[in-house]
């Protein structure tokens, strides 16, 4: 058996070498840095003489009087403990460090403190923020794909409100069929990414604009209600659309039909993607290169609009 002396010399080591970031501080509400050891250091990017006897809260990116934190307080004042809970320090740099923490309030010769162990959670949150993107977005074009599609128009329907109108383009490239069977599935590929490319470009900041499979595209367009809206515009977007382009020195041209619809108050997700699809359907009949199909009501509308199909198709 080892003398008390001798542990507690070794439990000082333990401390001062481990690779995990421990903390000591006090236990009234700025908690203020008793001891912390040199992993905890590292991982704030801080010395010893910047931090003794400050706040934690110089190495928080949020209030000292958050929610979250008060919670855990409460819970430390409560039960004593807590664990893994997610927490975001901020390094010197200003950079974001993801932590879970677990900590012990502990009272000892009359003289309490609160005792933190934290674990750098940053490569799981990366990792979750991968597959959360990969779940979201097309692979090849990088647009949010269908799945995200769908969960923002419901959202944006369910929230509707008076000062809102809500409008969905639905977007067939016409002729790309062709492009694929004469030139193959690589330049046809190719020529996807370029029409995405363009309708980022084109899109505005309150524009949603997704991939929904094959040669199928949708934007999603909110637009305030006092504000006049053109739908010119999207006359503008199938006219980007068919820009020639050079794909391997072959001057390819596809074309858009275009359906465009407007929510009205408590129309369902599928009731309004009917209403788009049936009218990019009726564009697409036509056998143009350019055709845009809508049934808005014609208010705040610009009459000089040069649509090239306007009605209910």
């Amino acid at each position: 058996m080892i003398s008390e002396h001798v542990l507690d010399a070794a439990l000082r080591d333990l401390f001062e070498l481990s690779p995990v970031p421990c903390s000591i501080s006090t236990t009234d509400h700025n908690s203020r840095y008793i001891k912390v050891n040199p992993a905890y250091l590292r991982m704030i990017g801080r010395t010893w003489a910047e931090i003794e006897g400050q706040p934690l809260g110089i190495d928080l990116p949020y209030s000292i009087d958050d929610p979250a934190r008060s919670e855990r307080m409460k819970l430390l004042e409560t039960q004593g403990y807590y664990e893994l809970a997610e927490v975001d320090m901020q390094h010197a740099s200003g950079r974001i460090i993801p932590t879970l923490i677990s900590a012990q309030r502990r009272r000892i010769d009359g003289e309490s403190f609160d005792i933190e162990i934290l674990l750098d959670n940053s490569e799981r949150k990366a990792f979750e923020q991968a597959i959360l993107h990969a779940a979201q977005v097309d692979v090849m074009t990088g647009l949010q794909n269908r799945s995200s599609f769908e969960t923002y128009l419901r959202a944006a329907l369910a929230n509707m409100s008076p000062d809102t109108r809500l409008f969905l383009a639905y977007i067939d490239l016409n002729r790309f069929k062709r492009v694929n069977d004469r030139f193959g599935h690589s330049t046809g590929d190719r020529l996807l990414e370029i029409v995405a490319d363009r309708l980022l470009a084109w899109a505005g900041t309150n524009d949603f604009v997704a991939r929904l499979g094959g040669d199928e595209f949708a934007i999603v367009c909110r637009h305030q209600a006092a504000d006049p809206f053109s739908p010119g515009r999207f006359l503008d977007l199938a006219k980007t659309i068919a820009e020639l382009v050079v794909i391997d020195e072959n001057l390819i041209q596809v074309g858009a039909a275009i359906g465009l619809a407007e929510a009205t108050h408590g129309v369902s997700f599928d009731t309004f993607l009917d209403q788009a699809d049936r009218l990019m359907y009726a564009a697409k009949s036509s056998g143009d290169l350019i055709d845009i199909r809508t049934d808005l009501t014609g208010r705040h509308l610009d009459s000089r609009d040069p649509l090239k199909r306007c009605g209910n198709g």
